[in-house]
């Protein structure tokens, strides 16, 4: 089971939850997808604590239990220093531990953003990404995507419907028995949609800006071949272009939450991965 934890970003209070086992090796920072909240990661948590990894993850604005307009995780540049005061929190209370960032859908995007030009970037040991926000499966028209950059100047914070279906999320038995489903919500503001798309888009051709030399951490980048939300062929579009910083898996019939599964598969399998990979990179 896991802790709670609050953090403050200025007025905004992020809602924490922490898996912490005895003597740990690693803390693991992890940031969700658009929609849910960081409490549904308990499977992941409580394996991570049998390989001695922490895990802590916040509610991102807009979702869970942490303030904020729902679906409304933006403006880009604040989201990254939500992420600086997660950080800060794995370093004082695993001082002197490797701190590795995950990051799943949304939260892919947004680690592999902070990847690039986080301010404690240089701190992180290593990145897991799980189905990132790379491409999506149904493909936004050019008029609805320039229609989204007029309306996120005017009203940044006007509210979507992200059109996610739960049966297209992961194993149903594995889901049906999750708590705090009512946190659970499909709603997307056009600032938070924008800020993705055009996050994706800088990733993809290497353009997303950096203020310093810092060299690009390694990452374990994995996704579903059944995918219905995230298209996989931008992250196997991004393990090119990253070369041998990425070590890329592709898992055979999982849907979009890896970890929660696909129609025959409990997602077991991918959460004991992500740990091995972890113990190895911070032994190296």
């Amino acid at each position: 089971m896991y802790s709670r934890f609050e953090l403050h970003n200025n007025q905004v209070e992020l809602a924490g939850h922490e898996w912490r086992p005895e003597d740990p090796k690693a803390a693991v920072c992890m940031i969700h997808g658009i929609g849910e909240h960081a409490a549904r990661y308990d499977r992941v948590g409580k394996c991570f604590m049998e390989y001695r990894l922490g895990l802590m993850g916040i509610d991102l604005r807009g979702h869970g239990l942490s303030a904020g307009k729902r679906g409304h995780t933006a403006p880009r540049t604040e989201i990254l220093q939500d992420v600086d005061l997660l950080i800060d929190y794995a370093r004082e209370n695993y001082p002197g531990l490797p701190i590795i960032l995950y990051g799943h859908s949304m939260g892919g995007n947004i680690a592999l953003d902070y990847r690039r030009r986080g301010k404690h970037r240089s701190l992180i040991k290593a990145c897991v990404i799980t189905s990132p926000w790379l491409v999506l499966q149904r493909k936004i028209p050019w008029y609805l995507y320039q229609f989204s950059r007029t309306m996120a100047v005017f009203m940044p914070d006007f509210t979507m419907n992200a059109k996610i279906k739960s049966e297209d999320l992961g194993n149903s038995g594995i889901l049906s028995v999750q708590e705090n489903k009512h946190l659970m919500h499909g709603k997307i503001t056009v600032r938070t949609a924008l800020d993705g798309f055009d996050t994706a888009d800088a990733l993809l051709k290497q353009q997303l800006p950096s203020d310093d030399s810092t060299v690009p951490k390694p990452f374990l980048l994995m996704q579903g071949d059944a995918d219905k939300i995230c298209d996989p062929e931008g992250s196997r579009r991004l393990a090119r272009v990253e070369g041998e910083n990425c070590t890329y898996l592709e898992w055979p019939g999982l849907f979009h939450e890896i970890h929660n599964g696909g129609a025959e598969s409990d997602g077991s399998e991918v959460i004991s991965t992500m740990a091995e990979w972890v113990l190895k990179v911070i032994r190296n």
